[in-house]
């Protein structure tokens, strides 16, 4: 029946929720029993909607699990981890990977309890925003690789914060448990990023963390680089500029330094009235002139 002016709807009716049960019902019963090892547990949809409109009891007597559909697992690149028996056939992912990242490579086979998620042929989804399915995903079929079993949500504090990795300074969630940053996960603001972040935001705190520097090092007089205090490297270096021109210095910095540091560090550089500012790409290397 269409809506027609003065229809009333009702929403919480008997028929509703007897509705509601059996669209939860059909839902549940191929979807395992994982909550307590899957990565969504906790902010998993499919349990939020099963504790507001599912039904207290199952019908699902086979304790063999015999009847549960299962389906195998696909690799579609190093980020995304999938476990496609989880899932249950919402195409949010299709639809993201078609209409948002323009990347047609995600589609379904099959129909009915046959029916599949995937890329047709065994190949990687590539696409610089393929890790925003973590977040459209509504159960456990598609989660974060780097992530897996690193930490439960209600274990992480989460900060505001903005991206620094790109030009257009995405707004991002910093998910951290004891000082240690965990994931990254967009925030929305319509007229930036929406809430889609890049896969460079999300997953370059894993490369960051590891086999970086933590202390000051300086070269000791065999040219071997030594570990130091904040205090003796910052004299060293003072003692050093005090007896160098603007001519003789330069600075190298890498892509990934933020845009206050480097304004900070040009400042700095103006006041020897120094030029020789270089990027990593734009720094003369050897036999290159």
């Amino acid at each position: 029946m269409p809506v027609m002016k003065g229809s009333r709807i009702k929403t919480d009716s008997e028929m509703t929720r007897k509705a509601r049960e059996g669209v939860m019902e059909f839902l549940l019963m191929n979807h395992p029993l994982d909550c307590p090892i899957c990565d969504q547990g906790g902010e998993c949809d499919l349990q939020d909607q099963s504790m507001a409109f599912g039904s207290d009891r199952s019908r699902f007597v086979d304790n063999d699990f015999s009847g549960k559909r299962a389906v195998e697992d696909k690799n579609i690149g190093p980020l995304v981890k999938t476990i496609m028996t989880r899932c249950i056939h919402c195409t949010r992912c299709i639809r993201f990977a078609s209409e948002v990242a323009g990347v047609d490579e995600l589609g379904t086979t099959g129909r009915g309890g046959d029916m599949q998620v995937g890329t047709y042929i065994e190949k990687m989804f590539k696409s610089e925003m393929s890790g925003n399915v973590i977040d459209l995903c509504p159960v456990g079929a598609l989660t974060s690789k780097p992530y897996a079993f690193a930490a439960r949500p209600w274990e992480t504090r989460k900060t505001e914060s903005i991206d620094v990795l790109d030009a257009v300074g995405s707004n991002i969630v910093v998910s951290t448990r004891s000082g240690e940053v965990m994931r990254i996960l967009p925030r929305m603001n319509e007229d930036i990023n929406e809430e889609w972040i890049s896969d460079k935001t999300r997953f370059a705190y894993d490369g960051l963390k590891r086999q970086r520097l933590t202390t000051p090092m300086v070269k000791d007089d065999s040219g071997n680089l030594t570990s130091c205090s904040w205090e003796d490297v910052l004299l060293s270096v003072s003692q050093k500029l005090q007896s160098l021109k603007g001519e003789e210095m330069a600075a190298v910095v890498g892509g990934l330094a933020d845009a206050e540091s480097l304004v900070a560090l040009k400042d700095f550089f103006n006041r020897y009235d120094s030029e020789a500012l270089h990027t990593e790409e734009s720094f003369p290397m050897d036999g290159s002139g």
